[in-house]
């Protein structure tokens, strides 16, 4: 048994099951502290105690006038899939970050098949149809996924489980990651260098990569031109990875191109101003829209917690750990972007 470390200090609101569920596996390593059951004098000194800091929205958690007593703390370990929300030019140096990678894979998953679901078989536009009286069998004709190609832009863990539901489904999958490399049984892998050649393969293209420098504006009128033009595109990750007015354009223009979106340019996740958009998307009959709530499932709190506090128990040990964060590859995001 290694040393017991002082804290692994928790700074959002957690219920008795979400406790149990983080303190089962660090039990034996670490002094698990709420920062919801203290405060003044107290809250100070265990943050100025703390070692590790769990935590799900670190800028609404944290005061910033806070950061200074962070100084024992060696790893901010995040709830959250995505980190592109953080301060990073605030947060001290000398804390290392951890996404929590893989931590609501399947949950977002389902969701993304979902929605591709929905869109082959046009449901929603069916659906308003026969609302308004008209039983409409003809306008489209529809489509099976057996036998498509399927585009993962982002094979981590969401990535990884999707291509596992959309594989059993009979279809072929595409894969693009840092490396270009998988032990994954997948009929293609490449890198961002690869994508050209994956948006014009693929029938359906999935985003579920990380918003970073690199990523912001990934997809846009040049590369939408370059896919199919009955593709079927679903973003589950970061809206900013899209150029919005691009993506309005051309579903617009070709009315077979879908698309699904989970994210939104302006939207409230993270206190960051109200839903808003500047194109129409709702008045198109190819697009399908979802509230952020593809990792809203019961129970996926509590797993997404334990996935957490297991990579806390790796840190602990002194053992790799995962969801790595690299501060450079976020920094320079334009701070105009409401994630």
């Amino acid at each position: 048994m290694g040393k017991k470390l002082d804290s692994v200090v928790v700074t959002f609101s957690a219920n008795s099951e979400i406790r149990e569920r983080i303190e089962h596996p660090l039990d034996s390593w670490a002094h698990v502290l709420y920062l919801e059951d203290f405060h003044g004098s107290a809250r100070r000194q265990v943050l100025q105690n703390a070692h590790v800091l769990l935590s799900f929205f670190f800028n609404k958690e944290i005061e910033r006038e806070e950061y200074d007593f962070l100084k024992k703390v060696g790893l901010l370990q995040t709830i959250s899939t995505g980190v592109d929300y953080l301060p990073f030019l605030d947060i001290p140096s000398h804390i290392a970050i951890a996404c929590n990678a893989g931590g609501w894979a399947y949950q977002i998953a389902e969701h993304v098949l979902a929605m591709t679901m929905a869109l082959v078989r046009r449901l929603v536009p069916l659906h308003e149809k026969l609302a308004r009286g008209e039983f409409d069998k003809d306008t489209w004709l529809l489509r099976n996924l057996k036998g498509m190609t399927a585009g993962i832009v982002g094979y981590g863990g969401i990535g990884r489980n999707t291509a596992n539901l959309f594989r059993a489904l009979g279809m072929r999958i595409m894969a693009i990651n840092t490396s270009g490399r998988t032990q994954d049984t997948v009929d293609y892998v490449g890198t961002l260098e690869n994508l050209p050649y994956v948006l014009q393969e693929a029938d359906v293209v999935v985003l579920t990569l990380p918003l970073t420098k690199q990523t912001k504006g990934l997809i846009g009128g040049e590369q939408l031109l370059i896919m199919k033009r009955d593709a079927i595109l679903i973003n589950v990750a970061r809206a900013p990875l899209i150029v919005e007015k691009d993506l309005y354009e051309h579903l617009q223009r070709f009315p077979d191109f879908q698309a699904g979106a989970d994210v939104w340019w302006n939207e409230p996740t993270w206190g960051r101003g109200e839903f808003q958009l500047n194109y129409p998307f709702f008045e198109l009959s190819n697009f399908l829209g979802s509230p952020h709530n593809s990792n809203y499932v019961a129970g996926a709190m509590e797993d997404a917690c334990q996935a957490a506090a297991e990579n806390v128990l790796l840190f602990l040990r002194g053992e790799p750990w995962h969801g790595k964060i690299r501060r450079g590859d976020y920094m320079d995001i334009d701070k105009k972007c409401k994630f």
